[in-house]
């Protein structure tokens, strides 16, 4: 199956699933539902060392996770042509490099990614 094929089976089991609660029921959710894609989907063996060339798609890291300005409750967690934003109420936010909003998902308290951002101006 080819990759992007796999990315919007991703994304449709992601919607499928209840929202998380927290920062690490967010990620741990991501992590797994990706796993699960491409071990049923890409025939590509789980080979962390090889990501930049094996062609399987991986979930970010926690070593990559960051601050993100204007908002205390939010981790950035950088990939190669995207960033995914966790909420400490588990709402999740995945970004292309361009703008584009890929996955946009509340979290259990009904609350997105962006509304735990300062709002300048009010």
């Amino acid at each position: 199956m080819k990759k992007s094929e796999r990315l919007a089976e991703f994304f449709r089991r992601m919607m499928q699933l209840p929202s998380a609660a927290t920062f690490d029921g967010g990620f741990d959710q991501l992590s797994t539902t990706l796993n699960a894609v491409e071990d049923e989907l890409s025939g590509i063996p789980y080979q962390p060392t090889l990501w930049f060339s094996d062609g399987r798609l991986y979930p970010p890291q926690l070593d990559n996770a960051r601050a993100v300005p204007d908002s205390k409750e939010v981790k950035r967690l950088r990939s190669l042509q995207h960033n995914t934003f966790i909420a400490s109420n588990g709402a999740i936010k995945i970004v292309r490099m361009d703008g584009v909003v890929l996955l946009e998902k509340p979290g259990a308290d009904g609350r997105e990614v962006d509304d735990f951002f300062v709002k300048k101006g009010r």
